[in-house]
C-alpha cells in the first residue's frame, strides 16, 4: 500500500471545458468598452442555455440545468428550443434584474393549443459553469493523490543512468532498509545508494510523530471532546492536533476508497430511499492575523451562518454524502482576475464561472464610459469587497450549487433502478433533484416526497399526540372489524381509506381529451406521529396518479426521515466544533465558542464521524446489532478504528 497525500488546490480533479471559446473571448475584449451592460448581456443570454462539458473517471460527461424543474408540465426537462411558428417564439425566456435572481419561465403554449397547457412555471436560472465547479471541488476534496518523488539513481558519468529499479533491477544491489525502514539501491556502475519512499506495509508512521496517540486520537474527536482537552490529554500542540486531523482524514478517503466506492460499483439496487436535509452551523468569521485594526468594520458579520448537506438510505441509514457548503481553497484574486478575463461584472449571474459565490462571484471593475454603474457605486461596492479579504480565507457556497453537485455524485456513486426522495420543503433540494434526476422522474423511476414536521411542539406534547393517534387508529380498526399484525399495516389501510377522498394533485381534461395534472398544496397526516416531534405532513410532488390507493399509501406510510435526523443528532453530540450553541451565563443569547473558524476542518471531521458512523457504529434492530454498512450489503463485518486507521 502506498502512501496518499490530498489532492492538492492547485490542481484539476476533473477536466472542464471552458464554456468561452478564443473568439467569444475576443468578442468581449471588444465589446466591453463599447456597449452598456445590457446590451453586452444579452447578446449573450441565449449561453444560459448551453451545456458545460467535463471529463471525469474518462468519460465525458455533459451537464445543463436551465430547464422547468416543475415534473408536472409537459416542458419539464426539455432544453431550449424555437419554435418554427408565427413570431417563432422560445420553450423560455429569461426574467429578472441584472442585479438580483434571474428566472427560467415557460412561456404560454402556442404550437398546439389543444394540448395540456403549460402552467406559469419558474425556477431559478443557475450557471452550468459554476455547477461544474462546484463538483470539481467535491471530488477534490474528497480525493487522494498517490505520494510521488522523482529519484536520480546514478551518478552524473554513469552509462546506466536511464536505469530505475522499476525498469532494471539486475542492475542494482539492494543494500537493506534504512532509519524509516525504506529500501537502499545500489546502482552496479556508479555505485551510488538511494532510498526510496516505504510504502505502508514497510512503515505506517514515516513522515510522522507520535503515531501511537491516532487511535486514541479518533476516539477523543468522535466523543466530542474540545480541541483543548483533547492535547491535554494526548500532550501535544494544537498544530500537531489539525495535523492528526487530516492525517486521519486521508485515512479515512483512502477506507472508503476500498471499501465504499469499490463495493457499491459492484452492487445495484432495485430501489432506495434517499433522505436529505441540511445540518445548519454558525462559523465564526474571525480577522486574519494582523488585520485588527479592521476590527469593528461592519461588512461581515462575526458569526455566519453555514450549511452541510447529507444524505442517507432511509432503511440501512447509511450515509452517502456530507459536503459542506464552504470553499476554503477560493480566494479574492482569483475572483478579480476572472473578473478581469472573462468581463464578468457585465454579465447576468447564469453564465459566470464563479456564480456559486454570490455577491463575491464577481468583483468590481472600474466603469467603463458606456456604464450604467456611477463612480459612487463602484468605490462602495469594492470597499464592501475588498473588507472581506481581512477576514478568514475561502467563500460560502451556495446551497443549491452544493446540493446539485451533491447528488450528481451520488447519482455516479450509487447504481440504483428506482430512486425515492425524502426531504423537507427546501427550494434548493427540490431544485436539485428534479434537475439531475430528471429522466428517472420522467419514466416514473424517481419519485419525490416531502416530510414535514411541527417543530413547535414539546417533546412530552409529542409523545402525548403520538399515544392519542396509535389509541385512536386502534378504535377506528376496532370499529372497521380489521385484524392487523402490526402498526404499520393498520396505517396502510387507514391511508388507504384516507385517499379514495384526497388529492395530492388535481386531475384537468385537456381539449384534445389528455390528462394532465396540477400540484395541490394538499398535505395529509402520516397516521403514525413522530414520538419526539408530533405529528408528520406528508406530500407527494412527482405524477404518482398511476398508482392505485394501496399502492400509493404503502408507500406513504415509508416516509420518514430518521435516518438523517440520526446522523445530525449524531454529528450535533459527537463534535466538538458542530455541537449546538451554549446558552451563556447572563442568559441574553447564544455562544458559538466551540464553532471553528476554519470550514476546511468541519469537513474533514464530519467525512471522519460519517465513517465511524457506517462502519463502526452499530444499532439495534429486529434483534440484530448491524452497522449501517451492513445493513446496505456493502461490509460484512464491524469495523474498528484500527482497521481505518491502518488499513487491515
Amino acid at each position: 500500500m502506498i502512501y496518499k497525500e490530498l489532492f492538492p488546490s492547485n490542481l484539476r480533479s476533473i477536466e472542464i471545458d471552458s464554456p468561452v471559446s478564443d473568439d467569444e473571448l475576443k468578442s468581449r475584449n471588444l465589446e466591453y468598452d463599447n456597449l452598456t451592460p445590457k446590451k453586452f448581456n444579452t447578446l449573450r443570454t441565449k449561453n444560459a442555455f448551453k451545456s458545460v462539458t467535463f471529463k471525469y473517471k474518462g468519460i465525458i460527461h455533459e451537464i445543463q440545468f436551465n430547464a422547468c424543474t416543475n415534473p408536472l408540465c409537459k416542458n419539464y426537462g426539455l432544453p431550449q428550443e424555437r419554435f418554427e411558428i408565427k413570431s417563432k417564439p422560445y420553450r423560455y425566456k429569461i426574467s429578472g434584474s441584472s442585479r438580483d435572481a434571474h428566472f427560467i419561465n415557460c412561456n404560454p403554449e402556442r404550437v398546439d393549443l389543444t394540448s395540456p397547457p403549460i402552467d406559469k412555471c419558474s425556477t431559478t436560472a443557475i450557471s452550468n459553469w459554476s455547477v461544474a465547479e462546484e463538483i470539481e471541488r467535491l471530488i477534490r476534496i474528497n480525493s487522494l493523490l498517490p505520494v510521488t518523488k522523482e529519484y536520480d539513481f546514478h551518478k552524473p558519468v554513469c552509462p546506466n543512468e536511464h536505469h530505475t529499479p522499476k525498469s532494471n533491477l539486475n542492475a542494482f544491489y539492494k543494500r537493506g532498509k534504512n532509519s524509516a525502514n525504506s529500501q537502499r539501491y545500489q546502482c552496479k556502475t556508479c555505485k551510488k545508494i538511494t532510498s526510496v519512499l516505504p510504502n505502508k506495509n514497510e512503515n505506517l508512521k514515516f513522515n510522522q510523530k507520535r503515531n501511537e496517540v491516532l487511535p486514541t486520537f479518533a476516539k477523543l474527536l468522535v466523543n466530542k471532546v474540545p480541541i483543548n482537552r483533547a492535547c491535554e490529554i494526548l500532550e501535544i500542540a494544537k498544530g500537531t492536533y489539525y495535523q492528526k486531523l487530516e492525517w486521519l482524514y486521508r485515512c479515512c478517503l483512502e477506507f472508503l476508497e476500498t471499501h465504499e466506492t469499490k463495493k457499491l460499483a459492484k452492487t445495484e439496487f432495485p430501489e432506495m430511499w434517499i433522505t436529505t436535509d441540511k445540518l445548519h452551523y454558525v462559523l465564526n468569521n474571525v480577522l486574519k492575523k494582523g488585520r485588527g485594526r479592521n476590527r469593528g468594520t461592519a461588512i461581515e458579520d462575526k458569526q455566519l451562518p453555514t450549511y452541510i448537506v447529507a444524505s442517507a438510505d432511509k432503511d440501512s441509514r447509511y450515509v452517502f454524502r456530507s459536503d459542506l457548503c464552504f470553499d476554503w481553497d477560493i480566494s479574492l484574486e482569483d475572483i478579480v482576475s476572472n473578473t478581469k478575463i472573462y468581463k464578468d461584472d457585465h454579465l447576468a449571474g447564469y453564465l459566470r464561472r464563479y456564480e456559486r459565490f454570490g455577491r463575491y462571484g464577481v468583483s468590481p471593475i472600474v466603469p467603463t464610459l458606456n456604464d450604467t454603474q456611477t463612480r459612487a457605486e463602484y468605490m462602495k461596492d469594492l470597499e464592501q469587497f475588498d473588507l472581506r479579504s481581512n477576514f478568514v480565507d475561502g467563500l460560502h457556497v451556495g446551497q443549491t450549487y452544493t446540493s446539485i453537485a451533491h447528488f450528481w455524485l451520488i447519482k455516479k456513486l450509487v447504481k440504483v433502478k428506482k430512486w425515492r426522495f425524502i426531504s423537507d420543503e427546501d427550494d434548493s433540494l427540490k431544485k436539485s433533484i428534479f434537475s439531475v434526476f430528471k429522466e428517472e422522474i420522467k419514466i416514473k423511476n424517481g419519485h419525490y416526497f416531502l416530510c414535514l414536521t411541527d417543530k413547535n411542539l414539546t417533546r412530552k406534547q409529542a409523545k402525548d399526540l403520538y399515544l392519542q393517534s396509535i389509541s385512536e387508529l386502534k378504535h377506528w380498526a376496532k370499529a372497521k372489524g380489521y385484524t392487523y399484525r402490526n402498526l404499520e399495516e393498520l396505517a396502510v389501510w387507514y391511508l388507504e381509506e384516507e385517499l379514495k377522498k384526497h388529492q395530492f394533485q388535481e386531475r384537468n381534461v385537456a381539449p384534445n381529451s389528455e390528462i394532465y395534472y396540477k400540484q395541490l398544496r394538499n398535505r395529509i397526516d402520516h397516521p403514525i406521529p413522530s414520538k419526539d416531534r408530533g405529528n408528520r405532513k406528508l406530500d407527494v410532488i412527482t405524477d404518482l396518479n398511476h398508482l392505485t390507493e394501496y399502492q400509493l399509501a404503502s408507500a406513504l406510510v415509508r416516509v420518514n426521515d430518521n435516518a438523517i435526523n440520526a446522523f445530525f443528532q449524531t454529528v450535533r453530540r459527537r463534535l466538538s466544533i458542530l455541537e449546538r450553541p451554549l446558552v451563556t451565563a447572563r442568559g441574553d443569547g447564544k455562544s458559538y465558542i466551540y464553532a471553528n473558524f476554519n470550514p476546511k476542518y468541519s469537513q474533514m471531521a464530519i467525512t471522519i464521524l460519517r465513517t465511524y458512523y457506517n462502519f463502526c457504529l452499530t444499532f439495534k434492530t429486529n434483534g440484530k446489532n448491524q452497522t449501517p454498512a451492513q445493513r446496505l450489503g456493502i461490509a460484512s463485518k464491524v469495523y474498528s478504528w484500527g482497521d481505518i486507521i491502518y488499513k487491515r
